[in-house]
């Protein structure tokens, strides 16, 4: 049953549309040091080249804890894992499916997915799946991992909230072609736009860029610095002690991402995304003086 009056807390909760992950002084403060006068590469020097093969490598290393990137010997920097899926639904004219609640942004931009649950998956369509889910912000079950992996499907697989989460194994199906990684999620790069593809193939847009040293050279350099000054467990770890907070004062229950929780209240209704379950972000509740 609604309540009649809603605390400003539960307002901000209900009312607000947004996932957002807080944007801490440290990392505003690291961003404020890049110099965009290094960003000026003269293309054809093969400088940029460098560059981003140096923060390949150290992202390949970083990111080892949760998933091996062997068999994908293809990496792409994009603006965020939003262009990813910009680039995907623009080169791939295969029929595709999407899980109930999945982020909807590939649908969006294309409008002729497929909404599928883990048990009717299509095998001659293309399977577009966020691990960690941004349904509800935690990592697939082993049951519906299993069932993506015996499906057989060609699996696009968008790891865009890895960085928010303690490390956990994320299974890579031996039928995925390209994995997505975004900035956006652990440190709040909303506006920069910060994204990895890695690909099993030559991606058929991206590689053309590539080859003429035409990408965000700054995005990369905002990568390698993020790379080198946190471990890809570190803004989980900081931000769990106020999730668990906060959960308990409203009743939540965390999500393994850290500025997400899910409710089953009514009052959150419009926030469902799988069956009774809302999603919420947390990130409105953060003071700034806690963003530290």
């Amino acid at each position: 049953m609604l309540k009649n009056s809603l605390s400003k807390t539960e307002k901000l909760l209900r009312d607000n549309p947004w996932v957002q992950s807080p944007l801490w002084s440290d990392v505003k403060n690291l961003l404020s040091q890049i110099d965009e006068g290094q960003a000026y590469l003269r293309r054809g020097s093969k400088l940029a080249t460098k560059q981003l093969k140096q923060m390949e490598d150290v992202h390949r290393l970083w990111v080892s804890s949760i998933l091996n990137l062997d068999l994908f010997p293809h990496m792409y920097v994009v603006a965020g894992a939003t262009e990813a899926i910009n680039q995907w639904r623009m080169t791939d004219h295969r029929p595709w499916q999407f899980l109930k609640g999945d982020y909807q942004w590939p649908q969006i931009v294309s409008g002729n997915g497929r909404e599928v649950d883990v048990d009717g998956l299509l095998l001659d369509h293309v399977l577009y799946v966020s691990n960690p889910s941004c349904r509800d912000g935690n990592f697939l079950s082993v049951t519906d991992i299993e069932k993506i992996e015996n499906s057989g499907c060609p699996v696009i697989l968008d790891c865009a909230y890895i960085g928010a989460t303690a490390p956990q194994t994320v299974p890579v199906f031996s039928q995925t072609e390209q994995i997505f990684f975004s900035f956006s999620k652990g440190w709040g790069l909303i506006g920069q736009r910060a994204g990895l593809v890695y690909s099993k193939n030559i991606h058929a847009t991206l590689c053309h860029m590539q080859r003429v040293e035409c990408w965000n050279y700054q995005t990369s350099q905002i990568i390698s610095m993020i790379l080198q000054s946190y471990k890809v467990e570190t803004m989980h770890s900081r931000g769990l002690s106020r999730q668990k907070e906060l959960c308990r004062e409203l009743g939540l229950k965390p999500s393994d991402t850290y500025f997400l929780a899910t409710s089953e209240d009514l009052l959150f209704e419009k926030q469902r995304r799988i069956a009774h379950q809302a999603r919420l972000c947390l990130t409105p509740l953060w003071s700034d003086d806690e963003l530290v």
